[in-house]
């Protein structure tokens, strides 16, 4: 059987200004988990569905420091096809790293409000 794995190299993040060279990026999709254990759950944990959410984080290049604040956010793991997880997102920082013998890259942290499409 041949492999469904796919190249990172065709990913993007759109929307914000500063990341049209992105070096990499990960995104965590979650949904809290809330605790509903009682006495008749005959010794088991019990668990329901609670809130539902999406970070990110990653790396880019470039003269342009990543905006921070609120943004139309999409992060695509290749250019057709692939994942894509879109929706409002909030960049709440950035950091600038510097190397004597190397590029200036920017780190960021963002995460998405309301709700999240992913395709």
């Amino acid at each position: 059987m041949s492999t469904a794995a796919i190249s990172g190299h065709n990913g993007s993040i759109t929307g914000p200004t500063g990341m049209s060279e992105v070096i990499d990026w990960k995104a965590e999709i979650t949904t809290r988990e809330i605790e509903a254990t009682s006495m008749g759950s005959a010794g088991y944990e019990e668990f329901i569905t609670g809130l539902k959410g999406a970070t990110f984080n990653g790396t880019c290049q470039g003269t342009t420091l990543p905006s921070r604040g609120l943004s139309a956010v999409t992060l695509k793991t290749k250019s057709t096809g692939g994942v894509t997880v879109s929706g409002s997102a909030i960049i709440g920082r950035v950091g600038i790293t510097d190397p004597v013998d190397g590029r200036v890259t920017y780190d960021f942290d963002g995460k998405f409000t309301g709700s999240v499409a992913i395709a």
